[in-house]
């Protein structure tokens, strides 16, 4: 399979591939001009992902690359994988002073997921799941990581509208 050929989707059905699978601790990403993933690096001291990560195939975000997504289903989804997602939120993040977006999304077919319309729909303290989770991966990879605040669907949705036709010039 190539994931260069993996449609965008739709605004409100957008497709995610995994690079790393809740509690990950390897860190997986795409490398564009390969067509594969790759790793990147490994975690220490028990350090994992809180949630699927991935990128938005067809898409590009302020720093250049995919948009990044966090993807919270109720199971963890293997490495590769192309969700299809719905936006719930984003997180405005800077990462070494840089804008580094992250959108929060939910898997469409997942049943535990099909009344998580908005963050405040999560069952989880999200706020200090990823608050926690970004000083530490700051200190695993050495750099100062912050987020500015928290967004809704629909700022989510923007993005990645903007991102797609980004992509598209």
């Amino acid at each position: 399979m190539s994931y260069k050929n993996i449609p965008f989707g739709t605004l409100e059905k957008f497709n995610v591939v995994v690079e790393i699978p809740r509690n990950g601790a390897i860190k997986y990403e795409y490398d564009e001009e390969w067509g594969e993933i790759k790793v990147s690096s490994i975690f220490k001291d028990n350090f994992t992902f809180p949630c699927d990560y991935g990128f938005v195939p067809q898409t590009r975000g302020g720093d250049g690359d995919h948009l990044d997504v966090f993807v919270i289903g109720s199971q963890s989804v293997s490495l590769g994988t192309v969700v299809e997602c719905r936006a719930i939120g984003m997180i405005e993040l800077l990462d070494r002073g840089e804008k580094d977006d992250k959108i929060l999304a939910v898997p469409v077919a997942d049943p535990a997921s099909q009344n998580i319309k908005t963050l405040e729909d999560l069952s989880f303290d999200y706020k200090t799941i990823f608050k926690e989770f970004f000083q530490e991966l700051g200190v695993q990879r050495n750099k100062t990581m912050e987020i500015k605040r928290y967004k809704d669907a629909t700022v989510a949705m923007e993005e990645l509208k903007l991102a797609h036709e980004n992509y598209k010039k």
